[in-house]
């Protein structure tokens, strides 16, 4: 179906949902409301990184994944000063609230469908070569249009000859041979078709060019959510556990100590290694939540505040790390897959820690810890990707031939500064699977 279609039908689902749940008649019909909204947030995540990362420079694709990622600060912060505003002073029904929280979903999609494009690099794999070409040239316009005027000069356009020979034809779907699109043209053909071409994608995550990528992964997305997600749930009951129950306050505070881990991602995912990136920050969130379970331990509230800050701010960053390295580790063919699957099995470790967190919450110090250790695990793992798990300035692959990062430009599309065309050691020249031409 596409990165864009895909994340428009999420943002549809979860504005749509969360306007209706304010018209809900009772809990139970609130409940289905609410989990079909979070089945809109959850099919959001794997196209709206994997698009940016495919739209993105290799030179600034970190920083283009944690400015993505930063809108979740951004949404935070909406949802806490706008909890106080009409819950707390204005005492207006939580009908209104969910109307309001539903909101940036409903702009989103307004957005998204008036100005963002299709992935090139999927179309070109889908062999619409002519979309892509289209797509691939205005993004080289608009991103090199500072150069153009700067120098007076007109940057050549990519030819469809170039990009077919970049993305020349390939062997057809195993699930398209047996669901060909002409042949079922109604929505639960496409249905099919896409379950389909999900289970063709997700065996491939584990053959053996990509099981050593996707198994670390998906227990790095584990641990991560285990000792953040589902302590996320539970931080106001700790810290009413821990008398400091203005909860309004408290996911304001929360929410604002985002902003220096994504500064802090902003400024070095293009500088430094993302495996030891990822290894510094989730050390220093484990490290955080014990300074969390001493201030529980000695009832110091200033402590308690501090290192709950320094753990919000430290795993932002983990996850900036985690979502950057997921969608430039996985080739194109299986990106979205690949986010998908790691996605779940981080919500599986959501899940699995609200009944440890449950059990433990009339225990602060335990369960600050058990989540402490947690995250000490998922510090490990970044070790076990092939090459680090770095591709830092590295264009993304395209095809799953050696998911080892390398500065080898085969089977991946080159991005740089400017359209260039020439010899290779000058940054030009053509190679297979890559466009003559350098799109910023």
């Amino acid at each position: 179906l596409g990165r864009r279609p895909v994340l428009m039908v999420g943002l549809a689902c979860n504005s749509v949902a969360g306007i209706l749940s304010a018209m809900a008649p009772n809990v139970y019909i609130l409940s289905v409301l609410r989990c079909v909204a979070g089945v809109g947030i959850g099919a959001t995540v794997p196209p709206l990184f994997t698009l940016v990362t495919e739209l993105a420079p290799p030179s600034h694709r970190g920083f283009c994944v944690t400015l993505v990622a930063s809108f979740w600060m951004v949404g935070s912060i909406f949802v806490a000063l706008t909890a106080m505003l009409l819950l707390e002073h204005m005492e207006v029904s939580w009908r209104v609230f969910a109307v309001a929280c539903a909101l940036p979903s409903l702009v989103g999609f307004v957005l998204c469908k008036n100005l963002v494009p299709e992935s090139p690099r999927f179309l070109a794999i889908q062999q619409k070569h002519e979309a892509a070409l289209d797509v691939a040239n205005f993004l080289a316009q608009k991103m090199n249009s500072d150069a153009i005027l700067a120098n007076n000069t007109a940057v050549a356009p990519l030819t469809l000859e170039e990009l077919q020979q970049a993305f020349p034809s390939r062997p057809t779907n195993p699930s398209h041979a047996l669901h060909p699109p002409s042949s079922s043209p109604h929505w639960w053909g496409m249905v099919t078709m896409a379950m389909n071409d999900f289970l063709v994608s997700a065996r491939q995550l584990y053959t053996p060019q990509l099981k050593n990528t996707t198994w670390p992964l998906q227990m790095v997305w584990f641990s991560l959510s285990f000792g953040s997600y589902g302590l996320l749930t539970w931080i106001n009951t700790l810290f009413v556990e821990v008398h400091l129950k203005n909860v309004y306050f408290n996911a304001l505070l929360f929410a604002f100590s985002n902003l220096p881990g994504n500064i802090l991602t902003a400024v070095y995912m293009d500088k430094v290694s993302r495996g030891k990136m990822l290894t510094l920050v989730i050390l220093a969130s484990a490290a955080s939540l014990m300074g969390f379970a001493w201030g529980a331990f000695s009832m110091n509230s200033y402590g308690i505040v501090a290192s709950a800050c320094a753990f919000q701010c430290f795993t932002v960053a983990a996850w900036n790390t985690i979502d950057t390295m997921t969608s430039e580790l996985f080739p194109t063919t299986v990106r979205s897959t690949g986010m998908g699957v790691c996605a779940a099995s981080g919500r599986v470790g959501a899940m699995v820690a609200q009944f440890v967190n449950g059990a433990l919450v009339a225990e602060p110090v335990r369960l600050l810890l058990v989540a402490s250790v947690t995250l000490l695990l998922g510090a490990l793992t970044p070790a076990l990707l092939p090459g680090g798990g770095d591709m830092t300035g590295q264009p993304v692959h395209d095809f799953a031939v050696d998911n080892v990062p390398t500065t080898n430009n085969d089977n991946r599309i080159s991005h740089q500064p400017l359209i260039q065309r020439g010899n290779q050691s000058q940054g030009g020249g053509m190679s297979h699977g890559s466009v003559p031409y350098q799109i910023v």
